[in-house]
């Protein structure tokens, strides 16, 4: 704990004096992070320092820009050379992953790993220390705008509740579970509901466990929402905090006069954890370029991530549409940009055993990880029917690449039974590529077949 407690200490005082900074001031206070974090990828990462040897870059004078974009495929085709630990391997990870379905459990003991598809189809590896992981969360908590509402101390330790895909090493989850350890443990308990859980044990459950903050995927709030309409759910949490998708002025005030209380556009990733966290009024967001620093572009962005020192991230490239906004006169430093973060995906829904139509989350779709399979995409073909194409590994031979779709058929059954979806069949192929939208010209995790049968 007293590693914790110095960089909390580092981090306020980090933060504190921010805000005081000009532009120019805190331009140069980035650089000299990003200069000490590209020494240590130079000594410990044999694709950096290959990179910095082939570009001939200065280590004492060098910008992000220096450096080539980083993709989630240059990621995991180059694993092993960028992690800076030889103990950590790829197929390490990839073992570990196959066994261990508790994210609170770390690798070797040692570094929280997550794992995601997000809405590319492309399975990807990311991992932190105990000192990457508080320097990333903190350095995003330090820079919200706002404060929680206070709770009456004798009402014991403060209660989060996540709802969202919980059988794996998330994003969401994995946060959630942190909690439960280290120095949060001492003020705060934490559980996580699983969002392909049938819904009214979720209600019957989030009842009795009575959260002081609620958080999730932003569909899956609204549904949660309707229930607490309805009278079914009844909590009183003093905020919300909406995630993982596209979260609307229509979604926050929907979700606020349900549950009587402010409600949060959250902004995080597997990539790069706490990324930012809508501003009052929910019309602005604020970034957390204490950690963080941004390129900004019309249908993507890059960003540069400053505590990973386990797996360094410099100019990744991300599907997020994210839209800078100018600071008001006499505002205190601050990067903001537009709440609405273009991340969205199809949620699908299809008739249950009782022929009912339900849904699947999407996040629960490309949480999807079996060895093997590098990309998938999920395309909707009847009212309980699909078809999951994947990309399998090609080092894989015949008897590895059976093995991979088994293991892929086996998991969305599992999808499907804990849903109480038994009924749905689906059908699992292999296939050489998967090309993005012709219109456009994005990838689409989830493609309802039936539109383009009806058309």
């Amino acid at each position: 704990m007293l590693e914790e407690a110095g960089i909390i200490i580092g981090r306020l005082v980090s933060s504190r004096n921010s805000s005081t900074l000009t532009p120019e001031e805190f331009e140069a206070r980035q650089l000299r992070k990003f200069r000490r974090l590209v020494h240590h990828a130079n000594a410990h990462s044999e694709y950096y320092a290959h990179t910095i040897r082939q570009r001939g870059i200065s280590l004492d004078t060098c910008t992000p820009a220096d450096f080539p974009l980083m993709t989630k495929s240059i990621l995991m085709g180059n694993f092993d050379r960028i992690v800076t630990d030889k103990r950590i391997t790829k197929k390490g990870i990839s073992d570990f992953l196959e066994r261990s379905k508790d994210p609170s459990e770390k690798f070797l003991g040692r570094w929280r790993v997550m794992d995601t598809s997000g809405t590319s189809g492309e399975v990807g590896y990311f991992l932190y220390s105990n000192a990457d992981w508080l320097r990333g969360l903190l350095g995003g908590a330090m820079r919200r705008r706002r404060r929680l509402p206070r709770r009456p101390a004798h009402k014991g330790k403060f209660r989060f509740a996540f709802y969202g895909a919980t059988g794996g090493h998330f994003a969401g989850v994995t946060m959630t579970t942190a909690f439960n350890g280290g120095i949060a443990s001492l003020f705060a308990e934490s559980r996580a509901f699983e969002v392909n859980s049938p819904l009214p044990g979720t209600v019957e459950q989030l009842n009795a466990y009575q959260p002081d903050l609620l958080s999730g995927y932003t569909a899956a709030l609204r549904m949660l929402a309707e229930k607490q309409n309805a009278g079914l759910l009844k909590i009183a949490p003093l905020a919300i905090a909406a995630t993982g998708e596209t979260v609307t002025q229509g979604d926050m005030e929907f979700l606020s006069k349900a549950f009587g209380c402010e409600v949060t556009s959250a902004y995080g990733c597997t990539e790069h954890l706490a990324v930012g966290a809508s501003d009052p009024g929910g019309e602005t967001m604020t970034l957390n370029d204490e950690n963080l620093i941004f390129e900004f572009h019309d249908d993507h962005s890059v960003i540069t991530n400053l505590f990973n020192y386990t797996m360094p991230l410099i100019r990744y490239r991300m599907s997020d549409i994210l839209i800078p906004v100018p600071l008001k006169p006499g505002e205190p430093r601050r990067l903001a940009i537009k709440n609405l973060v273009g991340r969205t995906e199809r949620m699908p829904t299809f008739l249950n055993r009782d022929g009912v139509s339900d849904f699947i989350s999407p996040h629960t779709i490309n949480e999807i990880i079996v060895p093997g399979v590098t990309r998938f995409q999920m395309h909707l073909t009847g009212p309980s029917a699909f078809k999951l194409l994947v990309v399998l590994d090609p080092a894989l031979d015949a008897a590895g690449k059976a093995k991979a779709i088994s293991g892929a058929e086996k998991r969305l059954q599992e999808i499907l039974d804990q849903k109480g979806m038994p009924n749905v069949t689906f059908e699992v192929a292999a296939v050489d590529d998967l090309p993005v939208d012709p219109r456009t010209r994005k990838f689409k995790l989830i493609v309802d077949d039936r539109e383009a049968a009806k058309a």
